[in-house]
């Protein structure tokens, strides 16, 4: 329920055994490693100082990783295809991290590379013969008939003969023309949409004439050097073809039998990513001659166990040191959130507006109860809520997600949870309202409008609190009273003649309300008179009581949180409206699935609203009253999981 308390983890190790303990703290997955350069201290004690030169290594690796990956990716469209939820379902690569690395560092990495690239390399060379046989074959198809060669027409000594196509649109007139001609004898071979195939004899007498005639339509001669006919051509590129195919096949059935190959590519990124990592890590050491020494950050309650593992594995030959953290240092420290199970998906909210700084409050627990009792609030309907948390709940339990969108699903399972709590007390159900209710949404909407502003109001004075304790913290004693206490006792100075004046029996709250107010009014302009010791102070003051008006703006803002709820209300009962229209044989046929398409696009929308409005007014109307962030996450040194999941 708050930020995990962090030490400063100091080693100095053997130069020789750096590589092995970078993968011992690695595997350890705890240790933030920080850079030494930055610390002066270091840089005193380590007078002959050489860090570590890694660039060039990380770039190796790097180039390394994406050539592996580049190769998966070609890989695995040869894999049979599975559908979406198959792939959700299906198990990772499941290994541990010392079995891996020993795997990796066994594995003949360019052997694995150069015998998958071989193959996809004559995949390749397949694919583009059969391309290069098809197109021959299409081009000498339609000259299957032909009974001689352009080779053999050239060997003829008083009669020339040519063979050529002419388009379609060349005039009947020319082919009379050569088809009468005494000097002309014409052979047709074929006829398609665009061309027609012809074999000429003509005199040497005539050729000029008929050469002119045909430059002049287009006549287009057959290029074909091959001495042997075309159909007998045909049958050797058709065996060609034939050859090329049952390569191309027995290739494919080699890639797509290759998921053995695929996993070892995968073991073998997550290797090189996690050698990356520790070639990374050392530039941030400091080293002389024989030592290296190393600084970081871990948690308070993870320094024994890796004490003890550490002391044992290096037989005492590390020097080990952990100290506390002085406030000087809170803002080089990062921040490791740490809360109970049933908040913990909440951290989402809190990482998505900024991450607290080390020694600050963590408002996550606040957060989650909060954003529950919104989201629950705008949304509103046992139907809705238990669509919400069964589909969040099979997806938790039937896929395999990594942690993050575990934890996401969490979040939403918990929201349901409130959706339907919330149901339950306006008694909806699919916009259907049950005979039970605590509130109706047509019957109690003040109700409902008076309960929002109490929710809001109790935000308020949540995120005033706050402020005032995180002011009080700095020893900012006035700043603490009149932007934070001062108005806590305002507000409910305002409560109290708001109901004593509405409320009967409450009446006597009045004078109570009226001189809280007062007092604490009249205590900010004393109390920021006296922290600026000048006249603006003064002036300050006042504009901090002029505060009141953004006040009633933010108590507004939490009337979404019944409109919300009563629009979706409305929108789901006019839906069932709408399909109750219709005759009973069509109600429970067609009218079926438009209830469920139109009750799908308002439960989209609902959740949508519920989730955004929800984020607003915790940002907006609660962390805007005290809450800054600014801290940067732990990121300790720890196995790289892009393929594969470690085992523990």
């Amino acid at each position: 329920m708050a930020i995990s308390p962090m030490k400063k983890l100091s080693l100095v190790i053997e130069q020789s055994q750096v590589d092995t303990l970078l993968v011992s703290l690695q595997e350890f997955g705890k240790v933030e490693i920080s850079d030494l350069k930055q610390g002066q201290d270091w840089k005193d004690a380590f007078k002959n100082k050489e860090v570590v030169q890694v660039a060039r290594e990380v770039q190796d690796l790097v180039q390394e990783k994406e050539d592996l990956t580049e190769l998966i990716y070609q890989l695995e469209t040869f894999m049979p295809s599975k559908s979406f939820f198959k792939k959700l379902k299906e198990k990772p690569l499941e290994i541990s991290f010392s079995q891996l690395e020993e795997i990796g560092h066994l594995r003949d990495e360019e052997a694995l590379k150069e015998s998958i690239k071989g193959q996809l390399q004559v995949l390749a060379d397949a694919e583009k013969k059969i391309v290069s046989l098809k197109k021959e074959i299409a081009a000498l198809s339609p000259w299957q008939k032909l009974d001689i060669t352009p080779k053999e027409l050239e060997d003829f000594c008083h009669l020339q003969g040519v063979i050529g196509t002419l388009p379609n649109h060349a005039t009947d007139a020319l082919l009379n023309l050569l088809y009468t001609h005494p000097d002309v004898e014409l052979e047709e071979v074929f006829t398609n949409e665009t061309e027609q195939g012809l074999i000429l004899f003509y005199r040497s007498t005539a050729s000029q004439k008929v050469e002119e005639w045909l430059a002049r339509n287009g006549f287009k001669a057959f290029e074909y050097e091959k001495k042997e006919l075309p159909k007998d051509y045909l049958c050797h590129l058709n065996g060609q073809l034939k050859k090329a195919t049952a390569q191309k096949e027995a290739c494919l059935a080699i890639l797509k039998a290759s998921k053995v190959a695929l996993d070892n590519l995968k073991m073998q990124v997550d290797y090189l990513l996690n050698r990356s990592s520790r070639q990374s890590s050392k530039g941030s050491l400091l080293s002389t001659t024989h030592l290296v020494a190393l600084e970081g950050w871990i948690e308070e309650d993870q320094f024994e166990p890796l004490k003890v593992a550490l002391t044992e594995q290096f037989n005492g030959q590390i020097l080990l040191q952990v100290t506390d953290i002085s406030k000087n240092e809170w803002e080089k420290v990062p921040t490791k959130l740490s809360n109970a199970p049933l908040m913990e998906p909440f951290e989402l909210v809190t990482e998505m507006y900024a991450l607290p700084k080390y020694g600050e409050i963590d408002p996550t627990p606040f957060v989650s109860f909060f954003y529950f009792l919104f989201f629950g609030m705008m949304v509103a309907d046992i139907g809705y809520g238990l669509v919400l948390f069964l589909g969040t709940s099979f997806a938790l339990r039937q896929f395999h997600v990594k942690p993050s969108m575990a934890k996401s699903l969490r979040f939403f399972r918990l929201l349901g949870v409130s959706v339907i709590l919330w149901g339950a007390i306006y008694g909806s159900f699919f916009g259907f309202e049950l005979p039970f209710s605590v509130l109706s949404t047509r019957r109690d909407i003040m109700s409902i409008l008076v309960l929002s502003v109490l929710f809001g109001f109790i935000t308020i004075l949540t995120g005033l609190w706050f402020s005032g304790q995180k002011h009080w913290r700095l020893k900012d004693y006035g700043q603490a009273y009149h932007s934070g206490f001062a108005w806590i006792l305002i507000l409910l100075g305002l409560a109290f003649l708001v109901l004593g004046k509405t409320v009967s029996n409450l009446s006597f709250l009045i004078e109570a309300g009226k001189w809280l107010t007062l007092l604490n009014a009249i205590g900010i302009l004393i109390v920021s008179l006296f922290s600026n010791k000048k006249l603006t102070g003064l002036i300050s003051g006042l504009f901090n009581l002029y505060n009141i008006s953004s006040y009633v703006g933010d108590l507004v803002s939490f009337t979404r949180l019944m409109a919300l709820g009563l629009a979706g209300a409305s929108m789901g009962s006019a839906f069932n409206l709408i399909v109750s229209l219709f005759p009973p044989l069509v109600r429970f046929s067609i009218g079926l699935v438009i209830f469920l398409i139109l009750h799908a696009v308002n439960m989209s929308l609902s959740f949508l609203s519920g989730y955004v409005h929800s984020a607003r007014l915790i940002f907006v109307e609660f962390f805007g009253k005290f809450y800054e962030g600014g801290g940067f996450s732990f990121r300790p040194l720890k196995p790289v999981e892009r393929y594969v999941k470690h085992k523990k």
